[in-house]
């Protein structure tokens, strides 16, 4: 069936260079459809293929010229989209659509209708959704969608993509694909493995890398199992440094392309990470498998009417409240002269972390069967023990911006300047509400997601009291919602969405997801940047 799935993909664009050209590969593209559903007119399962794909066009096209072309010319031959879902977790009408997106970019409509942080200029907006379009040959991945609800955080995105797996190095285009498949692997995101996969195969990469996994691949890569799986599960444990003095020895890595593998393998498996805290389902043309010649698309949706955990509004109010005392203790101290009978502090002597507790009994072994099915092949069976006792890293001790973001420059200057720059616009995304309140400063909701995030890691911040500036504003169920996100991502599951007992949009949850990845991607570079320093 290869010869098939190559006469579809090239009825199909999958590059666009912005100019009088796309019109021309367009036109050989149309050609090409014509030939294909003329040659398969008889063959159902090539056909539902075809619309698979016109369905992929449709709503994952940033250019409304190329759509109009593709629904027209199914509307010829009678072919149908099939429907269109982007999450498990969440119903289609709550998130950006690229349907609605084309219509503002060509000033159809004055704004978007959906939230969004940050400015929108409709030119950029445009040209890096391009970018990102060619990037995965013709199509907006579906996890990169939910970005439209932060518009400025595309460029910075695409800029550590960019960097990650085309500055050249020693790094051949199959170890850096590799690596990237293995933290979507680590992270269990069907839907972003799949898209990868599928990438490695159209650069013509080594089969047998992804069909078998560790056993397949040279001694050199897989000399990197053991770090790659700290880094993931314990990147505390004094195991790192070890690992990492070892491979240094050996000679088989330099520091540039060690520190550019590991940091690929970091950066995949958050967006994997952040795939699945956004429920997001596979993209819709590869749930199709041509050769079994059952090609009915069918989602494991939940039920749309299925009775809603009552919101506990009560608990709002409370953190609602908690937010408006904390923006008047920051004004506070930003102006010593400020004061206001509505501030209310209470000061915890000790650090103690009100930790969730279990809240629900997982059905989470098939989940670990899939798991294991799919993913084991690429890391070794050997289990990440514990070595060092409970000890934690303090933020001044050692930290990112100070620390770790200059030690990574001086090896790898071109990785670590984006990924710098993709946590400083997560970490500044701003927004005034919190569920149907407005006007209301959320500053120190978002920083409590950070340093809970972190905490997970045995990594805390000195100026942090962790009694009124994270527990009184994470609820369990909230946090028991950032650890799973963080450490076990392929269990999370949407009764763990609605048990959080606060009124959240969709796209306040994925900004949740958004802050915790990005403060795990910071602590795993930390811990790697000082076991490196300590390996000197």
């Amino acid at each position: 069936m290869e010869q098939e799935s190559e006469e579809i993909r090239s009825a199909f664009p999958e590059y666009l260079a912005n100019t009088q050209e796309d019109g021309e590969h367009l036109d050989q593209c149309l050609q090409q459809f014509e030939i294909l559903v003329n040659n398969y007119k008889d063959e159902q399962n090539i056909l539902s293929a075809i619309e698979s794909k016109i369905t992929m066009v449709v709503n994952q096209t940033p250019i409304q010229s190329i759509i109009d072309c593709y629904e027209n010319i199914a509307k010829d031959y009678n072919l149908q989209t099939k429907m269109f879902r982007v999450s498990k977790f969440h119903d289609q009408k709550h998130l950006p659509q690229i349907p609605i997106l084309n219509q503002y970019l060509e000033c159809k409509i004055k704004s978007l209708p959906w939230p969004v942080i940050g400015d929108v200029n409709s030119t950029q907006l445009q040209e890096q959704l391009i970018k990102l379009y060619n990037f995965n040959y013709g199509r907006i991945a579906l996890h990169e969608l939910l970005l439209l609800w932060f518009p400025s955080l595309i460029k910075p995105y695409f800029n550590v993509l960019d960097s990650l797996l085309n500055t050249k190095t020693k790094l051949t285009q199959d170890e850096k694909y590799y690596f990237a498949i293995m933290g979507a692997a680590a992270s269990g995101s069907d839907q972003l493995y799949d898209l990868l996969i599928q990438h490695f195969y159209l650069n013509e990469g080594e089969k047998n890398w992804v069909e078998l996994g560790y056993e397949s691949i040279d001694e050199k890569i897989k000399s990197l199992d053991k770090i790659c799986k700290i880094l993931v599960q314990k990147p505390w444990e004094q195991s790192l440094k070890n690992t990492l003095q070892l491979i240094i020895k050996n000679n088989k890595w330099n520091k540039r392309e060690l520190i550019q593998a590991l940091m690929i393998f970091i950066y995949f498996n958050n967006i994997g990470c952040f795939s699945q805290g956004n429920g997001i389902l596979k993209e819709i043309d590869y749930t199709l498998k041509l050769q079994s010649g059952n090609t009915s698309i069918s989602f494991t949706l939940p039920q749309e009417q299925q009775q809603q955990q009552q919101i506990d509004l009560t608990q709002n109010e409370y953190i609602i409240q908690e937010l408006k005392n904390q923006a008047l203790l920051d004004a506070k101290f930003d102006n010593p002269n400020y004061s206001s009978e509505k501030i209310v502090q209470v000061k915890s002597k000790q650090q103690s972390i009100d930790e969730p507790q279990e809240l629900f009994d997982l059905d989470e072994d098939q989940l670990i069967i899939k798991f294991k099915e799919k993913f084991q092949k690429y890391f070794t069976n050997e289990e990440i023990k514990d070595s060092t006792g409970y000890q934690i890293l303090r933020f001044s001790e050692y930290n990112f911006q100070m620390n770790s973001y200059p030690v990574l420059k001086s090896i790898y200057p071109e990785g670590a300047q984006t990924i710098h720059d993709f946590l400083l616009e997560v970490k500044q995304m701003t927004r005034n509400t919190f569920g149907k309140e407005q006007q209301i400063t959320t500053s120190a909701f978002r920083k409590a997601i950070r340093v809970y995030s972190q905490n997970i890691y045995r990594y805390q911040h000195d100026d942090i009291d962790y009694s009124t500036q994270m527990n009184k504003l994470l609820p369990k169920e909230l946090k028991a919602f950032i650890k799973i996100v963080s450490l076990t991502p392929n269990l999370l599951q949407k009764k763990h969405l609605d048990i959080i007992p606060l009124k959240l949009s969709a796209d306040e949850l994925c900004h949740i997801t958004l802050l915790t990845i990005a403060a795990k991607i910071e602590v795993q570079l930390i811990y790697l940047s000082k076991a490196l320093v300590d390996c000197m």
